[in-house]
């Protein structure tokens, strides 16, 4: 029960980073209007978010190292809360664009400070946890739309509920300034412990790299993908769409139980296959809408808990500090940022049959990369129980 309190205020942080980072696609006709820019200008906001993020994940990882790490986490997260107050009267693109990229900046110290944090916080016990953080961002996520919608509704404009989300930063700033740090010298222990461990570092961080890579050029381009090759209509394509995220919300709340039963080793092979399988039906099967449906049900719920059951493997294992847990995030990121923008060159002068193959293509190349990881931390003791 002593964790139960700093345990939440993680997942705070996380349902807030799931908020803010959700919010900038509902509000962009609202930016539009307010910055009088074009919708090709407002659309550099997520280039500026993502560079934001992949900077302060690289930093911020030697920041949680180096200082009290939940008290770097909290100072950010109130960096976040103002960013976001500056959102809602951004009356420039220069400010907005500005103000977003300090907020990515600040988000992605915060997920290395609250990845960190509970993995020191409940040590090798904490793969439960971690899908419980990650768990917290989709909710997040989710809600946020929800948020903007009903301030759209009541007050007109979507700035109300900018701040709204200011506040909720400054909420969760608040309560994880001034949690006490834990497990700093058992990480720095941990450190030495898993000396030599480079290649394994470089294996993780391609399994996330290609694992968010896949994720967000399945999420981004799957509704054009079915309409295009005439597989569903408008209507079909969002439901595929949200059932995507549908299964990687279900796939994250029952990581929560099976990472106890099966361990983080384990579930994350049994994840990042079943993500290969799905990419390959995919392949195999395009034209096929049956099989659309299978591969959006089996690629969102094994994808799920890849990223918080490699944090986990990685704590367990003695690898995972501050710096290296930025480095894994902004791998994701960077991921993320360019699969999608990779594959929309494709898709457009290639045609829609190209999606299956880079979705296929990025499955199989994290399988092989979880392979790697693997083998290096049983030849080196490191994983013991993994098979």
């Amino acid at each position: 029960m002593t964790h139960c309190a700093p345990t939440m205020a993680y997942f705070l942080a996380f349902f807030v980073v799931g908020l803010t980072t959700a919010s900038f696609g509902p509000a962009i006709p609202g930016f539009a209007a307010a910055t009088g820019a074009s919708l090709s200008e407002i659309g550099s906001i997520f280039v500026f978010h993502r560079l934001g993020y992949i900077t302060g994940s690289l930093g911020g990882g030697s920041l949680v190292d180096r200082f009290r790490g939940n008290a770097v986490t909290g100072a950010v997260l109130f960096v976040v809360a103002a960013g976001l107050a500056a959102v809602s009267a951004a009356g420039s693109l220069a400010i907005l664009l500005g103000s977003i990229l300090v907020i990515g900046f600040a988000q992605g110290i915060v997920e290395v400070g609250s990845n960190t944090g509970v993995l020191r916080l409940h040590g090798d016990g904490a793969g439960p946890y971690m899908n419980g953080l990650h768990l917290s961002f989709g909710v997040g996520a989710m809600v946020s739309p929800l948020i903007l919608a009903l301030a759209l509704r009541v007050f007109g404009k979507t700035s109300p509920g900018f701040l709204a989300l200011s506040l909720l930063a400054a909420v969760a700033g608040h309560h994880i300034f001034r949690l006490p740090s834990s497990g700093t010298e058992r990480d720095r222990g941990a450190g030495e412990e898993g000396g030599g461990s480079a290649p394994a570092v470089v294996f993780f961080a391609l399994l996330l790299f290609l694992t968010i890579a896949g994720e967000s050029g399945f999420a981004g381009w799957v509704y054009s993908y079915a309409t295009r090759t005439g597989l569903a209509g408008p209507g079909t394509a969002g439901l595929i769409t949200s059932a995507f995220w549908a299964f990687l919300t279900l796939g994250r709340l029952s990581g929560i139980g099976l990472v106890r039963i099966l361990g983080a080793g384990k579930l994350l092979l049994l994840n990042v296959a079943g993500a290969a399988a799905a990419g390959f039906l995919f392949l195999l099967f395009p034209g096929t809408v049956g099989m659309l449906w299978a591969a959006v049900a089996l690629l969102g719920f094994s994808q799920a808990s890849i990223v918080p059951a490699a944090f986990t493997l990685a704590g367990e294992t003695r690898i995972l500090t501050g710096f290296v847990a930025g480095l894994f995030v902004a791998a994701s990121s960077t991921g993320g940022m360019i699969y999608p923008w990779l594959i929309g060159r494709f898709f457009d002068s290639r045609g829609p049959g190209v999606f299956p193959f880079f979705i296929a293509a990025s499955q199989a190349a994290a399988f092989l990369s979880l392979l790697g990881v693997l083998l290096f931390l049983n030849r080196k003791g490191l994983a013991e129980e993994i098979p």
